[in-house]
């Protein structure tokens, strides 16, 4: 994309400020467009969440990250969960996703609250590191809140080492009773999970990496948070 001859602007614009003219272009797809940003910041698309404290969390982070875009932090964090947060994100797997783990213990009504956190729509039970189990939702439907997650987790789903492209992953899932495959490292521990539709964006997106080859999150600078 380019402005008109003359037309630079010296200001952030807004999708309301921009009419794009049509154009002819030698351009196939949408898919061999490039949007990787010469700004510095590493992204791939050109997608920037704000510092707001209700929207920029971690959880945020990682995926939109993940996806080729950067999370600003909110400057009212304190310095210490700043720190936390950051360390979190870059130590996230690039392609799969961070699932929220239960207890064999817990609690359905732990489980309730937890899975609506993940788009995926489950919970990874875990015993010493090592996954045993889902619990979907639907699981938890008409079942006493105090049963033990352990009593109503599915065991029949696809599981695949860590690394394994996501293209099998989407084929693996094809015919699989829980959309959403269990990943593990090679000691057995849960490494992360990956849903169809992961497995698609995976391959659609390209993530905001650092020069170390970690996921991308921006704290907020030292004269944001002084208020200038």
């Amino acid at each position: 994309m380019r402005f008109l001859d003359g037309h630079p602007p010296g200001y952030d614009l807004t999708y309301n400020d921009v009419f794009i003219v049509p154009n002819r272009s030698e351009v196939a797809s949408r898919f061999d467009v490039d949007l990787s940003t010469a700004d510095g910041s590493g992204t791939t698309i050109p997608v920037v969440v704000a510092n707001m404290t209700a929207v920029a969390g971690r959880r945020m982070a990682e995926t939109v990250a993940r996806r080729g875009g950067i999370v600003i932090l909110p400057q009212d964090l304190p310095i210490p969960a700043v720190k936390q947060t950051v360390a979190f994100v870059k130590s996230r797997d690039l392609v799969l996703d961070t699932p929220v783990t239960l207890a064999p213990d817990d609690s359905v009504s732990d489980a309730m609250a937890l899975i609506h956190k993940r788009a995926h729509g489950v919970a990874v039970v875990i015993l010493e590191g090592r996954p045993i189990g889902l619990v979907r939702e639907s699981s938890c439907l008409g079942v006493d809140r105090f049963t033990r997650v352990r009593d109503i987790a599915v065991t029949d789903y696809v599981t695949a080492p860590a690394g394994t492209e996501p293209r099998k992953i989407f084929d693996l899932l094809e015919h699989a009773p829980v959309d959403v495959a269990v990943l593990t490292d090679a000691d057995g521990t849960l490494a992360g999970v990956l849903s169809r539709t992961g497995a698609i964006r995976a391959g659609i997106y390209t993530p905001a990496t650092d020069s170390a080859g970690r996921l991308r999150c921006c704290r907020p600078s030292a004269s944001t948070r002084r208020g200038r």
